[in-house]
């Protein structure tokens, strides 16, 4: 059976400097003992001891949304090494207690057979402190992908009824950082999940919000996915598109006509197999002509390449 870091006396439940034991006397827990603590950033008051798990239930807040297997997997082994290093946090719940933040630690060391995990104990009244308490611990403390803090922020925002700036200082973030997470909000979904699955970095997000067309963001992002292409390459791709957009509003536009469904269809057709924007302009008289998007000289190749290569 794995063991819990308890062998160094107090000090081993205490891993974090910010922590402040108010009183060594054990008091009493639901199903163990703890000590009275202060956390000196926040100003938090608890305890802090050994609880049994069983006595634990889920968070009903809880912000992640993917637990990476891997990951659990090398958790479960230094647990199994070293013992449960960091407490989770918890609160007081009826005649047990309900999970904070530390879910990944909690699901490892039930899976390693531990009965029993060190914990940050809260008294938290309502549920709308326990939101924003399981929000802002989690963010913190918590290794979450982009989207997942994102969400977070906007769930303070809607649900705790808090400002930019208000969530901003109890994260301990600038306003602009808050901001810029919750802009990746607004980038269709497909390319949400691929930064939630870390196949894209925030780099690439961030380049890639600044296009106003959802169609062109993904474009790029199919293309960058295809070539696993850098930050700096999909910015440049991104700045040559919106020189192309601001081209294209100022050209008179011509007058609207209705589109044949087959011509919208060898588009779509078009646009899948060379992975980039394409137009066909077809007139009355049968003729036309097809307007096919580049981004940069390395773009215009491979979609020359493309078309040598696929039967269209």
């Amino acid at each position: 059976m794995a063991k819990l870091a308890l062998g160094k006396g107090l000090k081993a439940l205490i891993p974090d400097e910010s922590i402040e034991v108010i009183s060594k006397k054990e008091q009493r827990l639901p199903g163990g003992r703890g000590y009275q603590f202060r956390d000196t950033r926040t100003g938090e008051v608890g305890m802090i001891g050994v609880i049994p798990i069983e006595k634990i239930a889920p968070n009903p807040f809880q912000p992640r949304m993917d637990f990476d297997q891997d990951a659990l997997e090398e958790l479960k082994a230094s647990i199994k090494e070293k013992g449960v290093i960091q407490p989770i946090t918890v609160r007081l719940k009826g005649d047990g207690y309900e999970l904070i933040s530390g879910e990944r630690r909690l699901r490892a060391s039930i899976e390693v057979g531990l009965s029993e995990i060190p914990a940050y104990v809260l008294d938290v009244k309502s549920d709308q402190e326990m939101l924003e308490l399981a929000l802002i611990e989690n963010i913190q403390r918590e290794k979450l992908n982009p989207i997942e803090i994102a969400m977070g922020y906007q769930r303070l925002i809607e649900e705790c009824n808090l400002t930019q700036e208000e969530v901003a200082k109890k994260v301990s973030k600038d306003r602009t950082t808050v901001t810029n997470f919750l802009r990746l909000l607004k980038l269709p979904k497909p390319i949400q999940k691929s930064l939630r699955n870390g196949e894209i970095t925030m780099g690439h997000a961030r380049a890639l919000i600044s296009l106003e067309d959802t169609e062109t963001q993904m474009e790029i992002w199919e293309l960058t996915m295809s070539k696993g292409l850098s930050v700096r390459k999909v910015e440049d791709l991104v700045s040559r598109a919106t020189r192309a957009a601001k081209k294209n509003k100022s050209k008179p536009k011509p007058s609207p006509e209705t589109k044949d469904v087959n011509v919208s269809e060898v588009e779509s057709i078009l646009r899948s197999r060379l992975a980039t924007k394409v137009k066909v302009v077809h007139t009355s008289k049968g003729s036309g002509e097809i307007i096919i998007e580049y981004y940069s000289p390395d773009d215009l190749e491979r979609i020359i390449d493309a078309i040598g290569n696929s039967e269209i």
